[in-house]
């Protein structure tokens, strides 16, 4: 049983534990994927093909820049670039740097990053990433302390091998430092903010050497900026995990400016023999940052007296299901009114009896103690979603759903926007593409999560999606770095005549209101 409820998806290394078994299977498949890469690009120079026409694609609908990141350096590369994220820099909008499972262009030791020192408009990859070749997970975020970095990895080689890093300017080749490691860790999800001129560092974590079951932990710094700052962790989980004898992955942390942290998470009640799952939606909050004990505990269920409030009890998912050929396993994201930490936002996934895997988005204006009873956003066959709330108090909610079904069957990234924080009446559909092709490589084929940010009026995200140059694919308009011909609807390798098979990329989008 525990094998089927690690994420365990693209991180390398040994496989010595069951659990890790399907880790390591990412590795391979990376090296694969480099292979059908070259042969690609080789076998495509030898076909004749009609005229190339290189362009960067249909005009973009105002307020929107939408930008397929993979330079174009790299045109040739057919790589699987799912579960990517991103970090704007707050005191300089302009340096954006992204992450995604992309390994090192020339197959070096360490792994990239996307970086953008003009606000995305272009990318280039910087391998400054201390994991070989690349990485299993990876999140990214910025300080808000000059250009420091921080990131949380599943390194390579390891057995889930955590470790968080920093960089003081991500734009120079210096590798990112090692401020923590330690192994048997899933999928960590970093956050950071500066508090009283210190740099405060969020991961949010699924540890599996928690004792008990209860592997919900965030491991955190309170001085994160000092040479050789401490890191602890903290368990989240107060109540039993029953059959399951673990908390899900998704640990996620969002963090306010006047110290306040949340987290929410799946705390796992059962695990059935059909790898169904039953479990509570919780939020865990603490009002000084994780500075005093108990930590996490300023937010008590009065159901229970424990901390933690469920939002939602007893929500249902069959583990490692497939929506389209994206697998499922849950999904959450949380979000905080940077004018107001006691405004917070929830999105969740599960299993509706109707509608199938359904994501959820509800609200809290008492820092968690109360929610609306009722969605504030329902959208049936989705997954992947993001929350964000900008300094006007509008709320975005980012997600990828799945609509029609066999050789018509699509992905839809779409963004759903609320001016007055509950009625969300603006969409737009940023990709709408055949969910059929490219083939899997491995899973996650799109990422078990993308990210979505606000600084200012304006929003930041990025999601992973077929990359096939089709006007169609991309009602709203996008721009293409690397070489597309969008008459044809084909990529072109680096010599601009060459065919490519269409892949999975990273697209960073920016929403100006």
């Amino acid at each position: 049983m525990p094998a089927k409820k690690k994420t365990s998806k693209k991180s390398a290394g040994s496989a010595s534990k069951g659990r890790a078994k399907k880790a390591s299977a990412k590795g391979s498949a990376s090296k694969r994927a480099a292979g059908r890469a070259g042969a690609s690009e080789k076998a495509a120079s030898k076909a004749p093909s009609p005229p190339a026409q290189v362009q960067s694609g249909p005009p973009l609908v105002p307020g929107l820049l939408l930008v397929n990141m993979t330079p174009k350096s790299r045109s040739g590369e057919v790589e699987q670039d799912s579960e990517p994220f991103l970090a704007v820099n707050p005191l300089n909008t302009q340096q954006l740097v992204g992450s995604a499972f992309t390994p090192d262009p020339n197959g070096g030791p360490n792994a990239p990053v996307y970086l953008s020192t003009d606000g995305g408009q272009t990318w280039a990859l910087k391998s400054i990433v201390p994991s070989n070749s690349m990485t299993g997970d990876i999140t990214v975020a910025y300080s808000g302390t000059a250009t420091s970095l921080y990131s949380g990895i599943l390194k390579r080689p390891g057995n889930l091998l955590l470790n968080i890093l920093r960089a003081t300017d991500p734009t120079t080749n210096n590798l990112m430092s090692v401020l923590s490691s330690r192994s048997n860790i899933d999928q960590p999800f970093v956050q950071a903010v500066t508090v009283s001129n210190k740099q405060r560092v969020y991961v949010g974590d699924n540890d599996f050497s928690a004792t008990g079951g209860k592997t919900a932990t965030v491991d955190l710094s309170l001085d994160a900026g000092v040479a050789a700052p401490a890191f602890s962790s903290a368990r989240i989980e107060t109540r039993s995990t029953g059959s399951a004898g673990q908390n899900g992955p998704q640990i996620r942390p969002v963090c306010h400016k006047d110290g306040t942290v949340y987290a929410a998470f799946y705390g796992w009640r059962a695990f059935s023999a059909t790898s169904q799952v039953t479990a509570d939606v919780v939020v865990v909050r603490d009002d000084h940052g994780g500075s005093t004990a108990p930590r996490f505990a300023s937010l008590i269920d009065a159901n229970d007296g424990l901390a933690g409030m469920r939002v939602v009890k007893g929500v249902k998912f069959v583990w490692n299901d497939l929506l389209g050929n994206q697998r499922l396993g849950g999904n959450i994201s949380i979000a905080v009114d940077p004018n107001n930490s006691r405004i917070v936002y929830l999105s969740w996934a599960d299993v509706q009896p109707t509608t199938g895997y359904t994501l959820h988005v509800r609200r809290s204006t008492d820092g968690g103690k109360t929610w609306t009873p009722n969605d504030l956003r329902t959208v049936a066959s989705a997954t992947n979603p993001a929350l964000a709330i900008n300094s006007n108090g509008k709320v975005a909610f980012l997600y990828q759903k799945v609509v029609g079904s066999g050789a018509s069957q699509h992905w839809v990234t779409q963004v759903d926007r609320a001016a007055d924080g509950l009625n969300f009446t603006s969409s737009l559909v940023l990709a709408n593409v055949p969910s059929n092709d490219p083939p899997v490589q491995f899973q996650p084929y799109i990422g078990d999560y993308l990210h979505m940010l606000a600084l200012g009026k304006d929003f930041y995200g990025i999601f992973s999606t077929n990359n096939n140059p089709n006007p169609a694919n991309f009602p709203s308009g996008v721009k293409y770095l690397r070489n597309a011909d969008f008459t044809l609807h084909r990529l072109l390798a680096n010599n601009g005549t060459s065919v490519v098979h269409s892949s999975i990329d990273p697209f960073f989008f920016k929403l100006t209101e």
